[in-house]
């Protein structure tokens, strides 16, 4: 059994029950679907608040519901709505991601829009290494992706991932944000110092992620492995409403070091398993400094009430970033994180 960098919080995301869906929604699903509702499962395992629902049709038929509800993040109706439109252009979906069945509004762009998807069986105890590298470069060459959906570097999230600002860079120079991120480590004193130590290098390394020279493709862009579904014969990938185009070593760092951070592997040998396009050397070290500056810049912020494994999962990827890096010869090894298993 894995061990994760980290102990996790026991606590789950703050979800709509089945109960708070509008009458109307209700009937637009079973309209939808061609069927009524027999029953309703709220869903867990993500990290964010939207709604998330398993349902049952008096005709045997299940499906994936999940979206936007009232009080739920103002951009969740952008996101949904990008999503759609990744699934109804990109064609590679069809072979890798749970099939897509439509959509349901109640037209209020703060209110409920939710995605439907056919119900994919999915048992966790099913992942590998193996499944995991195998299905990845059966999207990352998708052709319409380039002149279709955004460049990772203009996209509103994912390009903050890709400058040379803030990150690490805010850790060096702003006074007031070191000592709260010399308190994520057991010992403050010795993350304070470890910053000290090791700040410029990486601030220099992320100033180095828009010259990157590896190949592009379809990005997921937010490639966690509760994103991926395993049935006994397939693997499959939800969630994409962060789809652009862009640097691949961008979903290689951010999925390898979420395995590292779960106990399911090390980053750097994770890259050097993976079988699809060749990512140069220096892209690896430098995604991974600029990912891990972005988390370093988040991970000690308050925990929203309704995502409380939010910062947990933010430690955790910059903890194995920064351990990957460290092997790799390019840093100090970080001190303890507070909260570190043994």
């Amino acid at each position: 059994m894995s061990t994760p960098l980290l102990k996790a919080p026991a606590a789950r995301e703050k979800k709509p029950d089945f109960t708070d869906l509008p009458p109307g929604i209700f009937r637009q699903l079973e309209k939808l679907c061609g069927a009524k509702i027999t029953a309703t499962d709220v869903v867990y395992g993500g990290l964010s608040a939207a709604a998330c629902y398993v349902m049952t049709f008096d005709n045997g038929r299940r499906v994936f519901v999940k979206g936007t509800h009232p009080g739920e993040m103002s951009h969740g109706a952008a996101n949904l709505a990008q999503e759609v439109l990744t699934y109804e252009t990109m064609g590679v979906l069809r072979d890798v991601a749970p099939a897509y069945i439509g959509i349901v509004s109640d037209g209020d762009d703060d209110g409920w829009m939710l995605g439907v998807w056919e119900y994919l069986p999915h048992d966790e105890k099913l992942f590998s290494q193996r499944r995991v590298l195998e299905i990845m470069p059966l999207w990352q060459g998708e052709p319409m992706a380039e002149n279709t959906l955004p460049h990772v570097s203009a996209h509103v999230y994912l390009g903050q991932f890709f400058n040379g600002e803030k990150k690490w860079l805010r850790m060096k120079n702003d006074a007031n944000v070191r000592p709260k991120f010399a308190a994520l480590f057991a010992d403050a004193t010795q993350g304070a110092a470890w910053l000290e130590r090791n700040v410029d290098v990486l601030v220099q390394l992320q100033g180095k992620s828009d010259k990157m020279t590896g190949p592009e493709g379809l990005l997921h862009g937010d490639l966690r492995i509760d994103n991926f579904l395993f049935t006994p014969d397939r693997t499959y990938v939800c969630d994409w409403p962060n789809a652009s185009y862009g640097p691949l070593v961008f979903d290689l760092a951010f999925l390898f070091s979420n395995l590292e951070a779960l106990g399911l592997g090390r980053t750097e040998e994770l890259f050097y398993t993976y079988k699809g396009m060749s990512i140069p050397e220096n892209d690896k070290v430098v995604m991974l400094a600029s990912m891990s500056g972005y988390f370093a810049d988040h991970a000690y912020r308050d925990v929203p009430v309704s995502m409380p494994r939010l910062r947990w999962m933010q430690q955790g990827m910059l903890l194995a970033q920064l351990k990957s890096l460290a092997r790799m010869g390019i840093i100090e090894s970080p001190p303890r994180m507070a909260g570190e298993n043994q």
